[in-house]
C-alpha cells in the first residue's frame, strides 16, 4: 500500500501537477490520521472491555463476600438470640414467673460473657474502590449503595458496646459468685470463634440468690437491652446484605 502511494506521488510530481499533488498529500495525511484515530478507538474499547470484565469479577467477589457475611450473621443471630432468651429466663425466674434450674440459670448467666464480634469481608470492595473500577459501574445508584454498605458500622459498634458491658462486670464485688464456676470448664475448651463455655452440671453458686444482688440484676437488665439492640442490628444488616447481593446480581445479568 505504501509503495502504491509512493508511485502516485512520483507520477504527479513528474507531470508537474503541483495542486493535484498537494491535494493528494493532504488526503494521504488525512487517511493516516483517520487510521491512527481508529486504532486508538479500538485500543480504548479494548481497555474498556477489559476494565468491565475486571469490574464484573470484583462484583462477583463482593457477592461471595456478602454470602460469607450472611452466614456469619445467621450464626450471630442464633448466638445472641440465645443470650437474649437466657437473660429473659433469668429475669423471669427472679420475678417468680419461671422456675429454671440452677444449671439452666448458671449456663444462661455464663453465656452472657461469651460475646462474639463481626467484621465485613471487604477485600474485593477495597480492591474495587482502590483501583478506581468502582467508577466503571454504570449504575451509579448501585455504586453508592456498595459504598454505603461498607461504610456503615452500627452493627460493629453495638457488638463492641456489648463486649464492653459484659467485660465490665465485677466478680469481686459479688461475694455469692464463685469464680471457679467460670473456670471449671471442659478439658477441650479452646478460644475459638464458635465455642461457648460449658461448665457442666456442678455449680457452687446459687444463681437464684445471686440474681437478687442489685449489682447483678442491673448488669443483666443493661445487658439485655444491649443484646436486643445487637439482635435488631443483625436483622437489619442481613436484610441490607441480601438486598445488595440481589442488586449486584441484577446488574450483572444486564
Amino acid at each position: 500500500m505504501i509503495a502504491i502511494f509512493r508511485k502516485i506521488r512520483q507520477k504527479l510530481l513528474a507531470q508537474n501537477r503541483g495542486p493535484q499533488y498537494l491535494s493528494y498529500a493532504l488526503g494521504e495525511i488525512l487517511l493516516v490520521v483517520i487510521g491512527i484515530l481508529i486504532a486508538l478507538q479500538l485500543n480504548i474499547q479494548k481497555e474498556e472491555n477489559k476494565e468491565k470484565k475486571v469490574t464484573a469479577q470484583l462484583l462477583i467477589g463482593i457477592q461471595a463476600d456478602l454470602k460469607l457475611e450472611a452466614e456469619r450473621i445467621d450464626f450471630l443471630q442464633a448466638y445472641y438470640g440465645d443470650i437474649t432468651d437466657g437473660i429473659q429466663q433469668i429475669l423471669l425466674t427472679y420475678q417468680g414467673i419461671e422456675n429454671n434450674t440452677n444449671q439452666e440459670l448458671g449456663q444462661a448467666f455464663l453465656n452472657t460473657f461469651e460475646f462474639r464480634k463481626f467484621s465485613k469481608f471487604n477485600t474485593n470492595y477495597q480492591t474495587l474502590y482502590g483501583s478506581g473500577f468502582l467508577q466503571e459501574i454504570e449504575d451509579k445508584e448501585l455504586s453508592e449503595e456498595i459504598v454505603t454498605y461498607y461504610s456503615k458500622q452500627f452493627l460493629e459498634w453495638s457488638l463492641e458496646i456489648y463486649q464492653q458491658k459484659a467485660s465490665a462486670f465485677d466478680f469481686n464485688g459479688v461475694p455469692q459468685f464463685d469464680p471457679l464456676d467460670k473456670l471449671q470448664r471442659g478439658e477441650n475448651y479452646q478460644s475459638i470463634p464458635n465455642f461457648r463455655l460449658d461448665v457442666g452440671g456442678h455449680y457452687t453458686t446459687d444463681f437464684k440468690e445471686l440474681i437478687k444482688e442489685s449489682q447483678v440484676l442491673n448488669f443483666l437488665v443493661d445487658l439485655l437491652h444491649q443484646s436486643e439492640l445487637v439482635f435488631s442490628n443483625l436483622k437489619t444488616y442481613k436484610e441490607t446484605n441480601l438486598t445488595l447481593s440481589n442488586r449486584i446480581q441484577k446488574y450483572l445479568d444486564q
